[in-house]
C-alpha cells in the first residue's frame, strides 16, 4: 500500500497542486478596478440609450473569498419625479456575492449573496438549473424611513422595521411564467413627525400604522395579494389584489383595491389633526380632502377612503373608489398623498439589468 501511495501521489498531487495555485493566483490576479468601471460605465450607457432616469455608481469592488466579490458603497440615482425635488437614491453599504463551483461541476449556476443596506440586511440566492430560474430573499430590519424613494414618494418621514421571504420559481427562465410566494411583515409602521410639512403646507402629527402584513401566492405569472392588513392606533389598513409578473418588475401590472380609514382618536389629536381630516361629527370640509379632488371622491359611506391601484408598478394609478358599500373587500393603500405621487421602482431581479 505504502509503495502504491508513493509511486501514485506525484502523479495525483502535483497537478491538483498547480491547478489550486492557478486557480488562486487567478482569483487574486482579476483587476477589479477595471471590472468596477466597466461594470457603471455599461449600466449608465445602457441608460441613455434606453432613455432611461437611473444612474449606477460604485466606490469599491474587491474579490471575496475565491469565487466571489464585494461592492462597497453601491448608489443607484433615480431622476426627481417633481421640479425642484432632488433624486432619489437607493444606497448599499456593502453586497457580497459567491458563486457556487460544486454547481458549476454539475452544469448549474448558483449565486448566494447578502446585502446590507437601510440599516438591515437583504441575503438569497439565485440558481439557475438549465432553463429555469429561482430566486430566494430573505429580508431582516430593513428600515422602512431609509428608502430614499418610498420617502420622496410619500412626502413625509416613515419609520418601521421590514422582515420576511420571497421565493419565485421561473419556469425557461421567464417571470411571465414564475409560482412562488412572498411574506412580508413591517413592525412599528409611522408617517410622520409632526415636523415636515405636507406639500409645504401642513405639518403631519405622528400616524401610528402598526404592524402592516403582506402576503401572496405566485402561480402561472400571476401574483394574488390575499392580505394587505394593518391596524394601528390611528388607522385600519386593507386590501388585495393581483400582480400580472413580467420580466421587468417595473412593467408587471398591478390591478388592487385598497382603503384606509383614519380613527377618531387621532382626527382629534390636536387643531392640525381635525384640520387636516376633520373633526367626527363635523360638518367642515377637511384640508385632506379639499387638496385633491379625488381624495373627496374616494370618500364612502363607512369612512373609508378606498382606491382601485392599476397600471405597471413602475407607474401606478390611483384611481377613487368612493362608491364601494361598507363591509366590502377594498382594500387600503398607504398614506392620503400616495395618489398624486408616481411610484418609483428600481429594476428587479427579473430583467437583464437586475440579474444577480
Amino acid at each position: 500500500m505504502k509503495e502504491r501511495l508513493v509511486k501514485y501521489a506525484p502523479l495525483v498531487g502535483y497537478p491538483l497542486f498547480y491547478l489550486a495555485c492557478l486557480f488562486v493566483f487567478a482569483a487574486l490576479m482579476v483587476p477589479y478596478d477595471k471590472l468596477r468601471e466597466r461594470l457603471v460605465a455599461t449600466f449608465n450607457a445602457d441608460q441613455r440609450a434606453t432613455n432611461g432616469t437611473q444612474e449606477l455608481q460604485v466606490d469599491e469592488l474587491r474579490g471575496y473569498w475565491l469565487t466571489g466579490v464585494r461592492a462597497r458603497g453601491v448608489r443607484l440615482l433615480s431622476a426627481a419625479t417633481e421640479p425642484g425635488k432632488p433624486p432619489s437614491k437607493i444606497e448599499i453599504d456593502e453586497a457580497t456575492a459567491r458563486y457556487s463551483l460544486l454547481s458549476a461541476l454539475i452544469g448549474n449556476t448558483s449565486l448566494s449573496f447578502d446585502v446590507y443596506a437601510f440599516g438591515g440586511e437583504v441575503s438569497g440566492a439565485f440558481d439557475v438549473h438549465g432553463k429555469d430560474r429561482s430566486i430566494d430573499l430573505t429580508l431582516d430590519s430593513v428600515d422602512l424611513g431609509q428608502i430614499d424613494p418610498v420617502v420622496q414618494m410619500l412626502g413625509v418621514p416613515m419609520q418601521g422595521k421590514v422582515a420576511g421571504t420571497v421565493r419565485l420559481t421561473m419556469p425557461e427562465g421567464k417571470a411571465s411564467k414564475g409560482s412562488g410566494t412572498v411574506e412580508l411583515e413591517a413592525t412599528g409602521v409611522a408617517v410622520g413627525d409632526g415636523k415636515a410639512k405636507i406639500k409645504g403646507a401642513l405639518a403631519l402629527p405622528k400616524l401610528e400604522i402598526g404592524t402592516l402584513a403582506i402576503s401572496g401566492e405566485a402561480k402561472e405569472g400571476s401574483l394574488r395579494i390575499s392580505k394587505l392588513t394593518a391596524g394601528g392606533k390611528d388607522v385600519e389598513l386593507q386590501g388585495d389584489g393581483r400582480i400580472t409578473l413580467r420580466e421587468t418588475i417595473g412593467d408587471s401590472l398591478c390591478d388592487a383595491q385598497v382603503r384606509f380609514k383614519i380613527n377618531d382618536a387621532y382626527r382629534t389629536k390636536n387643531d392640525v389633526t381635525k384640520s387636516l381630516f376633520g373633526a367626527p361629527g363635523s360638518s367642515a370640509p377637511a384640508l385632506f380632502e379639499l387638496a385633491d379632488p379625488r381624495v373627496k371622491q374616494a370618500k364612502r359611506g363607512d369612512g373609508f377612503y378606498g382606491w382601485a391601484v392599476r397600471g405597471p408598478l413602475a407607474r401606478l394609478d390611483f384611481i377613487p373608489a368612493g362608491g364601494a358599500a361598507a363591509g366590502s373587500s377594498l382594500a387600503p393603500p398607504a398614506f392620503p398623498s400616495l395618489p398624486s405621487a408616481p411610484a418609483q421602482v428600481a429594476p428587479g431581479p427579473f430583467g437583464p439589468r437586475g440579474n444577480p
